[in-house]
Formats: C-alpha cells, sequence, structure tokens
C-alpha cells in the first residue's frame, strides 16, 4: 500500500472498500470520492481508510483507527485548546510577566485558533513567516514534502510542525518571544513528585561511592529501570494534565496529596512493573558500555594523535598562526589537540543522555549520569534538550535549571504513619529533602566545572527521523560519535528511532535502526504509540487480545541496545564551531568533545 494518489481499481470491488465511496461527510478529512470504470486509473484524493496502519508503512493521520489518526484528531486539538484557555485565564499575569500588550494576547490567541482550525480541517501547511536560518530550513522540507498536508503526511512530521508554529505564534510577537505556554503546566509536573524525587535521592547517595564490580553493575540497571518508568510522566500523552504515580506504579493525575498517603517507592516499582518490561537489555547495557568506557579511558589517555595540519589552515600554508577566540598572551603555548572536524578520539569519555520529558522524568535521567560520573564510568555527560518548548513537557535549558533551582532549594518533610508492628506502634517513616539537596548541589558544580553539559541543537526540534540525521545535520551525527553511548528517552525519540515505520513487532532493534548507529544506542521507553520492534514471537497477539489498546496506555516498557557504532573518521570540511577557517593542531579545546 503507497500512499500515493494513484489508485487502479474495480469501481464494483472499491466501493465496497473502507473509505472508499463514502458520500457521508463526517468532516472535512472524509472527502467524496468519485472512481472511474474498470482498470482506468485515476486520480483523487487520499483516502482514509477505517484500519490502523498496515505493517511496513510510515505512520500517519490517514488510517482512522491508528494512534496518529487519534492524535491529530483529538490529543492535539486539546492541547491546542488549553493553550487558548490558559492564555484567556491568566492574560493579566502572563502579560505582568512578558511586559505584553493586550494585543499581544489576542494576536498569539488568534493565531492558534487558525493553527487549530487547519488542523482539524486537513488544510495544506503554511510556510513559516519568522526570517531565521532555521525557518527557512522549515519552508525548505514543507516544500519538498511529497504530502503537505496534516493528515497524509507521516505523523512525526505534521506533530513537530504544530508545536513549531506554535512556537511561531510567540516568535512574531514583539513581547512573549520567551514566552513558554507549558511552563506553568512542567513546573506543577515537578512539584507534584517531589516526595518521589527526595525518595529516590535517598537510595541514589547509597549508589554513589565507589563499590565492587557486581554492585556497580546492579546499580546501574536499577538505575536504567528507574529511568525507564520516569518515562510514564508525560504530559503530552495526558493532553497536558500534571501526572504523578500511585503507590501501585501507575501514573495518573496529580490530586491534592493528604498525609496519611503511603510513600511511593519507584524500586519496588521496579519489581511490581517486571512483567510490564517487554524487552530489557539493561544488564547487557551495564556490561558493554562499561566495557567499552574503560577501553575508550584508555585512549583518551594515550600519547595525542600526530594529526596532519588541515587543508586550509594557515599552517599548512606557511603563513602565521591565525589568532583564535582563546588567543593566549605572547610567550604561552596553544593547547595542541586536533581539530574536533579531524578527531578520531574524544577528549574525554563521553555519556549522552536524548532526553524526553522534564520534571520528574529528567531527574531520573541525572541520576544515571550522576552514578556513571561518581562511578567513574565516565568523564562527562552531555544532555541533548529542546532548544523551545516541544511536545508540553519535553526538556529546554531552562527546565535544566528549573529542576536544578528546586532541588537545591527544597525542604520537603513528611512522617508517614507506619503499619503497627505486633508488639505495638511503629516509628513513623520520615521523607524529607536532605539527600535531594545534597546531590543537587553536586549537579550544579557538575554543570559548572564542565562534566555536566547540556546541549540543544536545532536537529532535535526538526520533524526528521534519524536514520536521515547524517543528510540533515551531519554535524549533530559526528556530535554523538564522541559517545561512549547514547541514551534515547521516550516515545517522540524511539519513533524516529524506528524511522515512524510500523515494523512488525518481532522485527530486531538494529534493523529497526535503518543504519542509525552513530556510537552503540541504548532506547528507553514507556510505550505510548503503535509502532514498536524486538519483541519474543507472540508477544504482541498474547497483548492485543488482553487490550487491543496496549500500546497507547503507558504501561508497558522497554530496555533495548544496539552495540553496533560506526568508526569515527577524520572528517572532510572544519567543524562549524569556528566558521570556515580551520586551525589544524591549535584549535581551541572543545569542552564539549
Amino acid at each position: 500500500m503507497s500512499s500515493n494518489s494513484v489508485v487502479s481499481s474495480k469501481s464494483s470491488k472499491e466501493s465496497s472498500r473502507p473509505g472508499a465511496g463514502n458520500t457521508k461527510q463526517e468532516d472535512s478529512t472524509s472527502p467524496d470520492f468519485i472512481y472511474g470504470g474498470p482498470f482506468i486509473k485515476v486520480e483523487k484524493p487520499e483516502p482514509f481508510f477505517d484500519t490502523a496502519t498496515p505493517v511496513n508503512l510510515l505512520l500517519q493521520g490517514t488510517f482512522k483507527k491508528s494512534f496518529a489518526y487519534y492524535s491529530l484528531k483529538g490529543r492535539l486539538p486539546i492541547i491546542l485548546t488549553k493553550v487558548i484557555d490558559y492564555l484567556s485565564r491568566d492574560g493579566s499575569r502572563i502579560k505582568s510577566t512578558h511586559n505584553a500588550s493586550d494585543e499581544d494576547i489576542r494576536g498569539y490567541i488568534q493565531y492558534i485558533t487558525k493553527l487549530k482550525n487547519d488542523l482539524l480541517t486537513n488544510k495544506k501547511y503554511d510556510l513559516l513567516t519568522v526570517d531565521t536560518p532555521e525557518a527557512n530550513r522549515w519552508n525548505e522540507w514543507i516544500l519538498s514534502s511529497e504530502n503537505s498536508y496534516y493528515f497524509t503526511n507521516t505523523w512525526v512530521f505534521s506533530e513537530c510542525y504544530v508545536y513549531r508554529r506554535l512556537r511561531e505564534g510567540c516568535e512574531l510577537s514583539k513581547s512573549l518571544k520567551n514566552f513558554d505556554p507549558f511552563e506553568e503546566q512542567k513546573e506543577h509536573a515537578l512539584k507534584s513528585n517531589i516526595e518521589l524525587m527526595c525518595v529516590v535521592a535517598d537510595k541514589l547517595v547509597t549508589m554513589l561511592p565507589a563499590s565492587g564490580k557486581d554492585k556497580r553493575k546492579a546499580d546501574f540497571v536499577t538505575l536504567l529501570k528507574i529511568c525507564l518508568w520516569a518515562n510514564k510522566c508525560d504530559l503530552s500523552l495526558s493532553m497536558g494534565e500534571p501526572v504523578s504515580f500511585t503507590a501501585d506504579g501507575n501514573a495518573t493525575k496529580s490530586q491534592t496529596k493528604v498525609n496519611v498517603a503511603p510513600v511511593i517507592d519507584p524500586f519496588q516499582m521496579i519489581i511490581d512493573l517486571k512483567e510490564k518490561l517487554l524487552v530489557d537489555d539493561s544488564a547487557k547495557i551495564a556490561d558493554q558500555v562499561i566495557a567499552k568506557a574503560e577501553n575508550m579511558g584508555k585512549a583518551v589517555e594515550g600519547p595525542p594523535p600526530e594529526l596532519p595540519i588541515a587543508k586550509g589552515s594557515a599552517s599548512s600554508k606557511g603563513s602565521p598562526e591565525p589568532a583564535s577566540p582563546t588567543e593566549p598572551e605572547e610567550g604561552v603555548e596553544l593547547p595542541k589537540v586536533p581539530c574536533p572536524a579531524k578527531m578520531t578520539t574524544p577528549q574525554a569519555v563521553i555519556f549522552d543522555i536524548v532526553c524526553d520529558n522534564s520534571a520528574y522524568e529528567l531527574f531520573s535521567d541525572v541520576c544515571v549520569a550522576h552514578f556513571l560520573v561518581s562511578q567513574k564510568i565516565v568523564q562527562k555527560v552531555r544532555f541533548h534538550v529542546k532548544k523551545i518548548p516541544w511536545f508540553v513537557s519535553d526538556v529546554t535549558p531552562r527546565d535544566f535549571n528549573y529542576l536544578l533551582q528546586q532541588c537545591k532549594n527544597a525542604t520537603y518533610r513528611r512522617e508517614v504513619p507506619s503499619d503497627p508492628a505486633p508488639e505495638g506502634a511503629a516509628e513513623p517513616r520520615v521523607v524529607t529533602s536532605d539527600n535531594l539537596r545534597t546531590v543537587a548541589q553536586q549537579w550544579q558544580q557538575y554543570i559548572d566545572d564542565g562534566t555536566f553539559i547540556v546541549m540543544c541543537d536545532d536537529f532535535w526540534t526538526s520533524p526528521h527521523v534519524f536514520k536521515d540525521m547524517k543528510r540533515y545535520d551531519s554535524d549533530v551525527y559526528r556530535k554523538l560519535q564522541f559517545a561512549v553511548a547514547v541514551l534515547f528517552k521516550g516515545d517522540l525519540n524511539y519513533r524516529k528511532l524506528l524511522g515512524e515505520k510500523n515494523w512488525n513487532p518481532t522485527t530486531g532493534f538494529e534493523t529497526a535502526l535503518q543504519g542509525f548507529t552513530p556510537a552503540p544506542v541504548i532506547a528507553l521507553r514507556t510505550v505510548k504509540a503503535d509502532l514498536i520492534c524486538g519483541l519474543p514471537k507472540g508477544k504482541y497477539e498474547q497483548l492485543s487480545k488482553i487490550n487491543e489498546k496496549w500500546m497507547e496506555t503507558g504501561d508497558y516498557g522497554l530496555i533495548q541496545f544496539c552495540p553496533k557504532s560506526e568508526p569515527l573518521k577524520a572528517g572532510e570540511r572544519p567543524c562549524p564551531d569556528y566558521g570556515d577557517t580551520c586551525f589544524g593542531t591549535v584549535c581551541p579545546t572543545h569542552t564539549d568533545l
């Protein structure tokens, strides 16, 4: 089956096919279709099929029983409506915070209203009107799309386009350029899970001191699973409603907690949800990441490689060395490091995390990073976040900083009555934020000294799947190649890893990556969309008999690993950081590599 608009059919058979010959107008996404005579090919609009997405096709809103269709027709319009409601309800506060006018608020509401209507009626994409290099690239992608309508293009393109347009509405305003329409929801989500963070911090401090091989591996595996189940807290899935955990490990809309509520134990949750973890490569990840990190560490500590001076550099032409951004005083020798574009060994052992949601999930990501650094498995951790507000709860640099500030200044304390002991009343359990503040202070130090690096390249808010990363942003791909492994969090990243394709559920993870192996790839994802790979034979059918919508609930999880990586070779052109001039072996040191 193809998404093209040309179909060959017999009129008598086509009229009985789902979605064909249907003259009932449900909405403008359900056009009438006129078919020609037998064996005659006719041009007609893209039909909508009353089926789920067939295997091996790309996800798109064409298939009315798919999560893509539901998301475009239901979830996204509700999310946009809630932004409009927020602007209307809290307009006075927003105006005060951003020095905005009534006209600014009205203009943004009108902009979102049109965007929502265009989405619901399956209009053609509008081009972006802001004049920036990134917006111009978006327009090129829109113009080059085979389908430039919301429901007939790939789901990931349309979803990303909606959030990019939502951002453009702020960019077009004089005063709302720094406005995040999801800021309030993300802050509330963090505060509603502060106790959970205190419990994890109490356990984390016992994992940080140097430990033996077996304990180190067991702790690594445990933190990966904490990190996985934290992905349940997704404000996009809940359409913007704050999410917190219940005692049974389920994510639910946040409610006011009563003092007698039990303490949520995410470590017990790992045990309780064991049967919901459909693929578990965590032990393999721990073994292979630690082994590769040790080998990379030896390479990093070795003598610097003797690399040729880059073609086009001043030294290769026999002329004086050009001034660099870190030109030292006279008599001080420049650092002898290779150009990042020519480097084949990183300057440090680095672990990358491509983040998903903010608040508690981001907290769990940073816990993994802290453990890896504290155990001296790696020397640096790079967090790849979104440059702009994205998919409601995705992490931005501001969200990362907000997490640090809230944890450093936390003053949480709660006494929880214990179950009565046979001899009498047991001592109450006390949950405090003491250890949370302690680890957060260390995180701040790691940020200050460059051990933790927060990066926000434009590629992460592009509509492209990861198999196309090298084509659209080879510089980001090369950055990932310096990592000992790259951990991809959440459902959107998983969809992009799998190329937004509805694979046969038993297809192997490496096959589904379609050659995307800049470094060993780790995927942690609770299942919230109807695509998957790597399942044992028969598992998909078994779960579908229990609940045909099981892939949309976030109740099940995956920890998958592909150990392959593309060798890091010297690039053919300079890195983009210093323009067209390459400084060769006297390039200023890159702290992010």
